[in-house]
């Protein structure tokens, strides 16, 4: 099967070398400019090529629900809905100090004047 025929930059040789030396998925991603879709894909079409089954890393292994969540909160901060913050007597766009104890977290109010 010529190169790129049915995949975005497929390279059969590549993929094969990269899965024997060990590499992750995320690695393999990298390296070879592809989605993880397309890394599925190439690895089907590779492995009935080879009548092999080949295992990599982190292919198959579907992101936990709290890192999903996690990283969403991570780019948009914590967010309170308008009426949990009136129920507990702050206004929207309350900036809070966040401390970390053992297995809590407080967040404790800044003081707006100063």
């Amino acid at each position: 099967m010529p190169r790129g025929t049915f995949s975005h930059n497929y390279d059969p040789d590549r993929l094969r070398r990269l899965i024997q030396e060990g590499k992750t998925a995320r690695e393999i991603m990298k390296e070879m400019k592809i989605s993880k879709y397309t890394l599925h894909e190439q690895v089907l079409m590779l492995q009935r090529r080879d009548k092999q089954i080949y295992e990599i890393p982190g292919l198959l292994e579907a992101p936990c629900p709290e890192i999903s969540k996690w990283k969403r909160y991570k780019k948009q901060g914590v967010i309170f809905s308008e009426k949990m913050l009136e129920a507990s007597g702050f206004k929207p766009g309350t900036a809070f100090e966040m401390i970390v104890e053992e297995d809590r977290i407080i967040l404790k109010k800044i003081d707006s004047n100063g």
